[in-house]
């Protein structure tokens, strides 16, 4: 389950040059390769996440929301109890991905790329 009503897709090979740059400026920040690190070991909740990274919450929350949205981790309510209390805990989990990137990826991103923006062109005139 997620916070927002956003169906969840699992993290896909790019299909476009726009594809391919969305997914490795979510890689490419290091917050959320430190998370996709420590997911690697277990799952575990915000709060140890926030603890074991040494990242505030807000923030934290905000790079998991974005990382779920895109397929690369997910996530699960699940009810705990102590002596005196019950409480719910968001667990997230590392979905397993894959993404190469290659010359030859780019460039037949690239050239389906500009097909289209050829076939743009042309069609409005």
């Amino acid at each position: 389950m997620t916070d927002d009503d956003e169906p969840i897709t699992r993290f896909e090979p790019p299909t476009s040059l726009e594809e391919l740059s969305e997914a490795l400026t979510l890689l490419g920040n290091l917050t959320r390769l430190r998370v996709i690190a420590a997911l690697s070991k277990r799952p575990m909740f915000i709060q140890e996440l926030s603890g074991e990274l040494g990242v505030s919450y807000p923030l934290l929350h905000l790079h998991l929301k974005n990382m779920e949205k895109h397929g690369i981790v997910k996530s699960e309510y699940a009810v705990g109890t102590d002596k005196s209390t019950r409480y719910v805990k968001r667990y997230f989990t590392l979905v397993d991905f894959k993404i190469e990137v290659t010359p030859d990826l780019v460039t037949r991103l690239a050239e389906k790329s500009d097909t289209k923006v050829t076939t743009k062109k042309r069609t409005k005139r």
